[in-house]
């Protein structure tokens, strides 16, 4: 996608809104130029980063059967991102049901989820935690978890046994992969991150209770271009004003 349209308080791309679905030629465009014209040796895909991959189902789908099935492609290895769009997860399994996926869960209280991700309005913790429980018994393959660290809001020891205690309410513990995200700085920050001893502590708790868990490497902030920092606000309003200057046009 171009935008978003979740609207996650603490991610860039959701300043923007949704500007425009991709189609399946222009993601697999993007996977081919890597691999012919860059010379990279593309071997794993994720869907994540810009855009919420199951707002755009039908052309996600035909996107992930060309890229494992076109010859020269070829990719296996690929795994959807997902705010946590249940509905739509039941349906990506049965279209593909070999495909890997990760779940951005960020907090497991509702109130303080509904606070930063609007979706969870919707779609609350029960939901997303029977389509993660569907996942886990269709598949054999572990489940990964995403969880940003936000200082102050979601980066506490209870918090980390609330997302411990949410999880096994999914499956077992071996059947997870957490990987925490410390909060990346928009271009207006709404948050801080967590020190690096806060977030250690909050990895600990959650290897107590059984959890492999990842604290990620940020990479490319200095070109806002590590995770929750992909998107242009001024292009949204450019589009907006060109689509005014020619409906103005249109008039006269």
């Amino acid at each position: 996608q171009v935008g978003c349209a979740q609207g996650c308080s603490f991610c860039e791309t959701g300043r923007m809104g949704l500007l425009r679905n991709l189609d399946a030629v222009e993601i697999v465009a993007q996977v081919a130029v890597a691999r012919f014209r860059l010379g990279l040796a593309v071997s794993n895909v994720v869907f994540m980063g810009m855009g919420e991959p199951l707002d755009n189902l039908e052309h996600l789908v035909r996107a992930i059967r060309v890229m494992s099935n076109f010859p020269g492609l070829g990719i296996k290895n690929i795994t959807v991102s997902t705010v946590g769009l249940a509905p739509q997860v039941y349906s990506l399994l049965l279209a593909l049901p070999r495909v890997r996926m990760a779940f951005s869960v960020h907090c497991a209280d509702d109130a303080t989820r509904s606070g930063l991700m609007p979706i969870n309005r919707r779609v609350p913790l029960v939901e997303l935690a029977a389509a993660m429980r569907h996942y886990l018994e269709h598949t054999k393959r572990r489940l990964t978890v995403q969880y940003v660290l936000l200082r102050g809001v979601n980066d506490s020891g209870e918090h980390a046994s609330h997302l411990a205690a949410f999880l096994q309410t999914v499956g077992p513990a071996e059947r997870f992969h957490v990987n925490l995200i410390p909060y990346n700085a928009q271009s207006r920050p709404r948050y801080q991150a967590p020190s690096p001893q806060e977030a250690a502590a909050f990895k600990t708790r959650l290897m107590a209770a059984g959890y492999f868990v990842k604290i990620r490497t940020t990479r490319g902030a200095e070109k806002m271009a590590a995770c929750g920092q992909l998107g242009n606000v001024k292009l949204r309003r450019q589009l907006r004003l060109a689509s005014e200057a020619e409906a103005e046009a249109d008039k006269n």
